[in-house]
Order: structure tokens, then sequence, then C-alpha cells
């Protein structure tokens, strides 16, 4: 299943369910952590793009002269432009190592009941449901509800074929690879 990316309009308008069943609402805070990871790849991607294109000039050599006499010179060589990634400048790559979700709700035992050709198929299955808690809490009674969302980010190494192989290639007299 991909992802829908975009960034979320706060504004939207958005409709609340009285209930779901229990494996939706499993499968949906699994499915929120994952778009979270999702997320946090495409920022550090992102993140390479505008290292590679942001161009900076360096200096790469300074040679330090001290002549017979004692007095010091500095002969700097040319600059040469190259991007913050081919300096070594990498993004961080982060993950969830854990996370952890709690949820406050009425779970009921549901029984969802069809009819098809003269049969009847009886289906039980949990059914969460917050509608109720949230009377409660406007009638200032006292319900312990709480919602929890706990992540626990780590950095990971960048991908292998993100890092570039540097080799130095000396083509002076006496240099070598």
């Amino acid at each position: 299943m991909a992802f829908d990316l975009t960034p979320k309009d706060p504004n939207e308008p958005i409709q609340e369910l009285a209930g779901a069943s229990l494996a939706e609402v499993l499968t949906q805070l699994a499915e929120a952590i994952a778009e979270g990871q999702a997320r946090l790849d495409l920022s550090s991607a992102q993140v390479v793009q505008e290292l590679a294109q942001t161009q900076v000039d360096i200096v790469p050599s300074i040679r330090q002269i001290i002549r017979e006499d004692g007095t010091v010179e500095f002969q700097q060589a040319e600059p040469v432009r190259v991007s913050l990634l081919d300096l070594g400048i990498l993004p961080t790559f982060l993950a969830f190592s854990e996370a952890t979700a709690e949820v406050a709700m009425d779970l009921k035992v549901v029984e969802n009941v069809t009819q098809s050709s003269g049969n009847t198929n009886k289906r039980k299955s949990l059914f969460a449901a917050t509608q109720s808690l949230r009377t409660e809490r406007r009638l200032n009674r006292d319900v312990s509800v709480h919602t929890k969302l706990t992540a626990k980010l780590v950095p990971v190494p960048v991908p292998a074929r993100l890092q570039p192989i540097i080799t130095v290639e000396d083509q002076r007299e006496g240099g070598g690879v």
C-alpha cells in the first residue's frame, strides 16, 4: 500500500466515527507509524538533494614556505567549487526503534448478521468505541481516559550506496593511487 506523503491540510474537514473494529484501529495505528517512517525517509532524501545542490568554494591546499632568512610565505591553491555532499556532509537518517501506542476506548463484542440465499451468517468481532467515554467526560464524571503515543527515534547508518567511494589519483611523479 502506497502512502500519500503530501502534507495534510489542518483546515480540511474531517468526520469523527463513533467507533470502528478493533482490527481497523490497530491497523491504522500501525500504518500511521509506517507513514511517519516513510516521511522521515523522504525528508532525508530531500536533504541529500539539497546537500548535493549547495555549492561552496574551498581552498584544497595551502603551502607554507619557510625561506632561508626565516621569513614565512603562504601559497594557496586556486579555490575549487564543490557540493556539501562532496565534502562529506551527510544527512542524518532516523528510524523508529520502538513505538508504543496506548489508547483508551470501550471495547464491545458485536455480532454482524447477514442474510443471503435463505442462510443466516453471524460473525462476531471486537468493536472499539469512544463516544460513550466522551459523553462521560462532558458530564464531568470521573473517567480515566487517555491517549499516549511514545516513539523513540534513533540515527541509523547512511545507506551504503549513498556514501561515495573516494579515491585519490596522484598523477605527480612518484605518486600513486
